[in-house]
C-alpha cells in the first residue's frame, strides 16, 4: 500500500517552507475496513487519488475524488471514507501553518493467495470490519444541542477544535461503542463533548444488500467553532442536499407573470432555517432577478421539496442553522410542430 502526499500547485504550497506531511498513514487494516463490497465480491484491487485541503490543524477537508482505477468499483469513495483517520502535519510558511491543497494516491492491492492476502467474499464479510461512510443521518444533533455540549473550558478560552470518533451501529440505527480517533487540541474537553452528542444520531438500519447495520462501524467528525456560540453566525459550511426538486417541478413552477411578458430566464435566492430532518423552514426571499415577475414567490413554493443532510462532512450541524438556496429558472423552448418553419 502506498499513500504519499503530493502537494498541489497552489500559491500556499509553492511558498511553503515545509510541505504538508504524514503523522499517521493509513494501514492495511484501515484499507480493509472500507474496501468496496463490489471489489470484495470480484476479488480485485485498484488505486484512487483524492485531492484534499489540509487545515491549519492538520485535518483534511473538501476532499474529492481525483481519479480511480478501475472506474465504478468504489475505490474513490473508499479512499474518501479513510480521510477522518488521517493525521497530517500542515504546511509551514514563515514559521506558521498555512492551508495547502494536496493529492493523495492510495493503493488497494489485489488479493494474492500466494502471499496470504485474503479478502472475504460477500457471504463471509465480518460486519465488524466494514465502515459505512457518507451516511445520510435521519437524525443528528441540532445547533442548540451542539452549543449546549460546547465545553466550558473551550468557551472560556474562545477556542475551538476538531474531533473524530469511530462508532458502531446498534439497533434502530443508533450508535454505541465510540472511541476517539483524533482530538485537536487536547485538554479542552472536546472529545467528551463529541461523545455526549452521539446519542442524537440515527442512521440506516440496513445496508444496500439488505443486511442489518448492527456491528458496522462509521466515523464521525465534529467541529467546535466559537462562531457557533453566536446565534447570528450559525452557518453550516458546505451543504449537502439529500433531496432536491426535479427539473420538471421547477419548470412547472415557472412564474406566469414572467412567461406572459416573454422573460425566459430568472433567478431567486431564499434564506431559510434548517428544521427537523433537514427540511427548510422560515424561508424568505433574499433576492430575485428580474424583480416583480414572480420568481421569489415561485421559489418559496419549491422550498418544501428541498432537504439537507442533517450533519455535514466537515462535522457541523445543520438543524437550526441558516442556509441560502439559489434557484435558477429557465423556460424550455417549445419545439416547432412538424412542418412549421
Amino acid at each position: 500500500m502506498s499513500a504519499a502526499l503530493l502537494v498541489a500547485g497552489s500559491a500556499g504550497a509553492q511558498e511553503a517552507d515545509r510541505p504538508a506531511d504524514w503523522v499517521k498513514r493509513p494501514t492495511a487494516n484501515d484499507l480493509l475496513s472500507v474496501w468496496p463490497q463490489e471489489a470484495l465480491r470480484r476479488g480485485v484491487g485498484g488505486r484512487a487519488i483524492i485531492a484534499c485541503t489540509v487545515s491549519l490543524q492538520g485535518a483534511l477537508y473538501d476532499c474529492v475524488i481525483d481519479s480511480e482505477t478501475p472506474p465504478d468499483v468504489g475505490f474513490g469513495r473508499a479512499a474518501l471514507a479513510l480521510t477522518p483517520q488521517f493525521q497530517v502535519k500542515p504546511a509551514i510558511r514563515n514559521g506558521q501553518p498555512v492551508l495547502t491543497r494536496v493529492r493523495i494516491p492510495i493503493d488497494f492491492p489485489k488479493p494474492d493467495k500466494a502471499t496470504g492476502t485474503h479478502l472475504p467474499g460477500d457471504r463471509d464479510i465480518d460486519l465488524r470490519s466494514l465502515n459505512l461512510s457518507n451516511v445520510d443521518w435521519s437524525a443528528a444533533p441540532t445547533y442548540d444541542q451542539v452549543v449546549a455540549a460546547y465545553p466550558e473550558k473551550a468557551r472560556a478560552a474562545g477556542a475551538g477544535g476538531r474531533v473524530t470518533l469511530s462508532c458502531n451501529f446498534k439497533g434502530a440505527g443508533a450508535l454505541g461503542g465510540c472511541t476517539v480517533l483524533s482530538e485537536e487540541p487536547t485538554g479542552l474537553g472536546l472529545a467528551q463533548a463529541a461523545r455526549r452528542l452521539t446519542p442524537y444520531f440515527r442512521g440506516p438500519e440496513t445496508l444496500p444488500n439488505g443486511r442489518r447495520t448492527v456491528g458496522v462501524s462509521t466515523q464521525l467528525v465534529f467541529v467546535f467553532s466559537p462562531d457557533m456560540l453566536d446565534p447570528e453566525r450559525r452557518v453550516i459550511g458546505k451543504p449537502q442536499w439529500a433531496a432536491l426538486p426535479s427539473g420538471e417541478a421547477v419548470a412547472a413552477n415557472y412564474p406566469r407573470a414572467a412567461a406572459s411578458v416573454g422573460v425566459r430566464q430568472g433567478r431567486a435566492v431564499l434564506g431559510c432555517i434548517v428544521g427537523d430532518g433537514g427540511r427548510l423552514t422560515n424561508c424568505a426571499v433574499q433576492g430575485e432577478q428580474p424583480a416583480d415577475l414572480g420568481f421569489g414567490p415561485a421559489a418559496l413554493d419549491l422550498a418544501q421539496s428541498f432537504r439537507l443532510r442533517t450533519w455535514t462532512p466537515e462535522g457541523l450541524p445543520t438543524i437550526g442553522g441558516s442556509v441560502n438556496v439559489p434557484i435558477r429558472y429557465e423556460q424550455p423552448t417549445e419545439e416547432p410542430a412538424d412542418g412549421a418553419p
